[in-house]
């Protein structure tokens, strides 16, 4: 007889991975969302010499496909759980040791950091999670410099519904949902686009991913 599958403690890992389960699903979730990540990237048309913000990294692993984009690029990652913060310093240590790569901690609703310290700014698959989305958006837009972009990508509600543990803490939402929300919050909407993608979710499953990304500054 197969173990039951806790679908509240994988819920829990996804919004803040934590301790050895943590570190495994952040392992996952390089993998489900790697392709995601790229394309979120992609469509930030990093060049030499920007400042990068990636909100919600896990690990790490996609801040050196970041720095191939260009030369002279820094890359920050801000993490709410202290365990991948310590993991990713440990995965980029060679990076962070040159000055190119940091990772910071953040409470999830304060980002440690100056006005517009950033030209670029990403975040892939977090917004279910934040608790307070104006405050944060307004957050980001202080640390964007002028004319700076933004993209935020998630799976859209129609497709995470299906997910069973998706029912523990997530904030799901619509193509719409996501447009209004960032235009409510003074962004301006440069590109909103949507995708099929073939991915594993975190139980396990091989899924057709509803995928949306929005471009702002």
């Amino acid at each position: 007889m197969s173990e039951e599958i806790d679908f509240r403690a994988i819920a829990a890992q996804l919004a803040k991975p934590e301790g050895e389960a943590g570190i495994k699903t952040a392992a996952h979730m390089n993998v489900s969302n790697a392709d995601m990540t790229r394309y979120a990237v992609d469509l930030l048309k990093c060049k030499d010499g920007d400042s990068v913000l990636e909100i919600g990294p896990g690990n790490g692993r996609f801040a050196e496909y970041v720095l191939s984009k260009g030369t002279n690029i820094h890359y920050t990652g801000l993490d709410i759980s202290e365990t991948m913060v310590s993991t990713a310093r440990e995965i980029n240590s060679d990076y962070i040791a040159g000055g190119r790569v940091a990772f910071e901690w953040t409470d999830g609703t304060h980002y440690p950091f100056p006005d517009a310290k950033f030209n670029k700014i990403f975040t892939v698959n977090t917004l279910y999670f934040w608790k307070n989305p104006a405050i944060q958006l307004a957050e980001i837009r202080r640390i964007l410099e002028p004319g700076g972009t933004f993209c935020l990508a998630i799976a859209t509600k129609a497709f995470m519904e299906q997910l069973p543990f998706t029912a523990y803490g997530f904030t799901l939402y619509t193509f719409e949902e996501v447009q209004d929300l960032l235009v409510k919050n003074g962004f301006s909407l440069l590109d909103a686009t949507s995708r099929n993608h073939p991915t594993t979710s975190a139980a396990g499953q091989h899924v057709m991913r509803e995928e949306a990304f929005f471009v702002v500054n």
